[in-house]
């Protein structure tokens, strides 16, 4: 299956990747994805209507605006509801925003904090283009969804880098993941290496902070999409989802 990439005059529903069509007749509708009474100029095979605001959504938007709209808190879950649109790539630097993303997203509501999630979130993307590579095998040959660890745990720690722990820790988390990734072995897959942060950043907040966030198991839904996935031989494979 050919690989659902973002572009600027986009032809597929962003929320299920089914054909778009024009609409003969313009009518003010309940946009399926933000909710909105707008104009909908398309609708797609399964009778999404998409407004144009919408449409034109990047991939970084699209994780901010699913994340303020997610209530629960178990990360594997809102990580796969985000991977699952076609906005996001099969491998891209989104990853490097979607694992700090969503933990952020889940310890704020597992906190039932009252700070702004909005602005933590617009912290995080500015931090994850800043220091998350844009290609890792050719920027630092490491993993950003990993390093992105990084940037979730020194936001959720309101730390500065001259703070010794937000150092140690920050180095601690990150280093856990990419073991767990080095392990999984070659080739690369964003999809199971954001699995396996995520899983790492559950097991470390609850060792060193007493937070438990669920852990889903995650069943992969991806392999149809992935040329180099390595089926059976992944933690995460999904033979139903493989079978035609």
């Amino acid at each position: 299956m050919i690989e659902l990439n973002q572009h600027s005059e986009r032809t597929t529903c962003i929320l299920c990747g089914e054909e778009l069509h024009q609409i003969d007749k313009l009518e003010d509708r309940i946009c399926d994805f933000c909710g909105q009474v707008k104009t909908i100029p398309v609708v797609c095979d399964n009778s999404h209507c998409i407004c144009s605001e919408c449409m034109e959504k990047t991939p970084e938007e699209f994780v901010i605006d699913r994340c303020l709209k997610y209530k629960g808190i178990s990360p594997i879950e809102l990580a796969v509801e985000i991977m699952n649109s076609p906005v996001i790539r099969m491998h891209g630097a989104e990853h490097h925003l979607i694992v700090p993303a969503v933990l952020t997203t889940c310890l704020h509501n597992y906190h039932k904090s009252e700070e702004s999630l909005n602005a933590k979130l617009n912290a995080i993307e500015r931090r994850a283009k800043e220091e998350t590579p844009r290609v890792c095998s050719f920027d630092i040959n490491t993993c950003g969804a990993a390093i992105g660890l990084g940037v979730f745990l020194s936001t959720y720690l309101n730390r500065e880098l001259v703070d010794e722990d937000e150092w140690t820790l920050s180095n601690q988390i990150t280093a856990q993941a990419l073991k767990k990734i080095a392990e999984a072995g070659a080739p690369r897959c964003c999809k199971r290496d954001t699995y396996l942060s995520i899983q790492s950043a559950i097991e470390f907040l609850k060792e060193h902070f007493a937070v438990e966030l669920p852990y889903a198991e995650a069943k992969c839904t991806f392999s149809l999409r992935n040329r180099t996935c390595k089926h059976e031989e992944c933690q995460f494979y999904n033979l139903s989802n493989s079978m035609v």
